[in-house]
Parts: structure tokens; sequence; C-alpha cells
């Protein structure tokens, strides 16, 4: 499958672009707020979480149910697809399963309790805003990651489906 990813040129660079992004962000982030401001932080980062993670589960499914309609479909019609067609369609398969079982822990981690406690140490905030916002980057790129490797099937799909002038 990693043979499949690296194919898809554009698939990396957007996932890498957004993963820099992000890193860009968690740094400025970083220096602009001290460590007693995480849980502020935290919170805000908590709520737009929650509708990145809810979104990005909800497509992955729906992702991975087209591709198994699509797989049934061309089975069905008797066109020859390549197995190129048919690796790049497990392949977002895989990258679809990925970013919805990581938009499920994004969620769970979102759903531990935060609070001023008395007894847990004040670096479990700074950790677990890290762990957050990074789930939230790599839930971002995976997502811009299966819109572009979707975006060069439908255009070979296209391609190859659609008449030419042979003459």
């Amino acid at each position: 499958m990693l043979k499949a990813f690296l194919r898809h040129k554009s698939a990396m660079a957007g996932f890498l672009i957004i993963c820099l992004i992000g890193l860009l962000a968690r740094y400025l982030n970083g220096s602009i707020y001290s460590q007693t401001e995480v849980l502020s932080l935290f919170d805000n980062l908590q709520q737009s979480g929650l509708y990145l993670g809810s979104a990005t589960m909800a497509s992955s499914g729906t992702t991975l149910a087209l591709m198994l309609t699509m797989v049934g479909l061309v089975r069905r019609i008797d066109k020859d697809f390549s197995d190129e067609l048919y690796r790049t369609v497990a392949l977002i398969g895989l990258t679809s399963a990925i970013g919805l079982i990581s938009s499920v822990i994004l969620l769970l981690t979102l759903s531990l309790p935060i609070g001023e406690f008395e007894k847990v140490p004040e670096i479990w905030y700074y950790v677990l805003y890290n762990v957050t916002f990074g789930l939230i980057i790599f839930v971002s790129a995976i997502s811009v990651s299966i819109v572009l490797i979707l975006l060069q099937t439908v255009m070979h799909v296209i391609r190859s489906i659609t008449p030419t002038d042979q003459a």
C-alpha cells in the first residue's frame, strides 16, 4: 500500500503541506502562550476538534461505503479497469479507515476530563494539548490526502470511459 500512496504525489504533498502548516501553527501558539494558559487553549481546541473529528469520521465512513459500491458497479458493467485503479481504490479504503480510526481517537481524547484538578500535575494539560493538536493535524492531513487521491481516481475513471476521437 505504501507504494500505491507514493505514486500519488499530490496526496503526499497535500499531507505534508497540512502537517507543516499545523506544526507551524503549534509552534506559533507555543511561542505566544505560556504553559499556564494551556487550559484555556485546550478549551478552544476542544470545540473545533469535536466538529473536525465528527465530520471526518462521517466522511471517512461514507467514502469507505462508496468505494465498496464503486467496486461492485465496475464488476457489474464488465469494464476492464487496470490493476492500478483497483490498488488505488484499496488505498482510498485504507486511508479512509485510518482517517475514521484517527477521528475516533481524536474524539476520545477530547472527551477526557479537563479542569483544574488538585492532584493532576500541570504537565498533564500540556501533554493533552499537544496530543490533541497533533491528532487534529493528522486528521486534517489525512482528509486532504483522501480528497486528492479521490480526485485523481475520478479523473482516471473519466479518462478511461470517455470516448476519444480515433480519426
